[in-house]
C-alpha cells in the first residue's frame, strides 16, 4: 500500500495537519498551537501529543514548517528528535522548515514575488532566486505584529479602554461584539480575558468581532481596520525597498478574512495586490511525498 504522507503547518494560534495517499486526502485537521518556543515545555507537549492522537494513521513521512525554526538553531536537532518520536517516524522520514518558508513555496517560486501575510501576526517575505531571504515584520507580538490579527484585536481592545478612561460606557456594534466574545466589556471582565492566557491568541481572536462591527459601519472598528492595513502594507513596501524592485504582491493569511474592508485598504495602498488563499498544511503534505521520491 502507497505510504502516508502528512504535512504540518504549525502555528501561533492553532496548528493544521493534512494526510495523503498518493494524491488523494485521507484526513485532515485542526490541533492546538505549536511553535519552536512552544515545543520544548509541558504544554508544547500536551499539544504535539494531541496532535499524534488525532492522526489515523501514523505516516511514512512528514514535512512541516514551524515558525521559529532554522536550521542554524542550537536546538533544531533537539525540536527535530521532539517531533520524530511525537510522531513515530525517524529522522530520515522527516523534513522541517520554517512556517514562511513553507507559505511562501506555496504561493510563490523563488524570486517571483512578496508574499504579504497577515494571520495573528504579519510579515512581508521574499526569496531570491538564490534562495537569499528578504523579510520586514514577522519579530512577534512583543515586539511588532501591527498589521494582523493581533494588532485588530489589540486596536478593538484599545477603542474599548480608552471610552472607559474618559468615562464613556462603550455602545455600538463594537462594543456589543466584543461584549459578546468576552461576557461583558467592564474593565474586570477585559483584564481577565486579554490576560488570562499568555501570548498572542487570545487577543488576536477578537479580530471577528471587530470585523462585524466593521461590517456594520462602526467607525470605530473601520479606523482599526484602515490602521491596521495600512501597517500591514507597510512591511510589504519595506521588502520592496530592500530588493529595490516593485516586485508583485501576493497577500494571505486568516486576518485577511475578518472583513472585506480589510482587503480593500491593501488594495488601495498596494495596487495590484493578489489575494491567495492556499492549503498550507496540503502543500507540505505533497512536499513530504516529493522528498519521498
Amino acid at each position: 500500500m502507497t505510504a502516508l504522507h502528512l504535512g504540518l503547518d504549525f502555528g501561533g494560534s492553532r496548528s493544521k495537519w493534512h494526510l495523503l495517499r498518493g494524491e488523494q486526502t485521507v484526513a485532515n485537521g485542526f490541533t492546538p498551537p505549536l511553535t519552536a518556543a512552544l515545543l520544548d515545555t509541558p504544554q508544547g507537549a500536551a499539544h504535539l501529543q494531541a496532535l499524534a492522537q488525532a492522526l489515523p494513521a501514523l505516516p511514512g513521512r512528514v514535512h512541516a514548517g514551524l515558525p521559529g525554526f532554522s536550521p542554524s538553531r542550537p536546538d533544531a536537532g533537539q525540536l527535530r528528535a521532539q517531533l520524530c518520536a511525537a510522531l513515530g517516524v525517524q529522522d530520515a522520514q522527516l523534513t522541517l522548515e520554517s512556517d514562511l518558508d513553507l507559505a511562501y513555496r506555496a504561493h510563490l517560486h523563488a524570486g517571483r514575488g512578496v508574499l504579504l501575510y497577515a494571520g495573528t501576526g504579519s510579515v512581508a517575505y521574499h526569496v531570491t532566486a538564490d534562495g537569499r531571504v528578504c523579510r520586514a515584520g514577522g519579530h512577534g507580538y512583543l515586539i511588532d505584529d501591527d498589521g494582523a490579527g493581533y494588532a485588530l484585536g489589540r486596536g478593538a481592545l484599545r477603542w474599548l479602554t480608552r471610552e472607559q478612561d474618559h468615562g464613556r460606557t462603550p455602545q455600538g456594534p463594537l462594543a456589543d461584539a466584543l461584549g459578546a466574545r468576552m461576557g461583558g466589556v467592564d474593565w474586570d471582565t477585559v483584564r481577565d480575558f486579554a490576560y488570562g492566557e499568555p501570548g498572542a491568541a487570545r487577543v488576536a481572536s477578537l479580530a471577528p468581532a471587530l470585523g462585524e462591527a466593521a461590517d456594520a459601519g462602526d467607525e470605530a472598528a473601520r479606523a482599526v481596520v484602515e490602521q491596521v492595513a495600512g501597517s500591514l502594507c507597510d512591511l510589504a513596501l519595506a521588502v520592496q525597498a530592500q530588493v529595490g524592485a516593485p516586485l508583485p504582491v501576493t497577500a494571505t493569511g486568516g486576518a485577511l478574512r475578518v472583513t472585506p474592508l480589510f482587503m480593500s485598504a491593501v488594495r488601495r495602498r498596494l495596487p495590484g495586490v493578489t489575494l491567495q488563499f492556499r492549503d498550507h498544511a496540503q502543500a507540505a503534505a505533497r512536499e513530504a511525498s516529493r522528498s519521498l521520491g
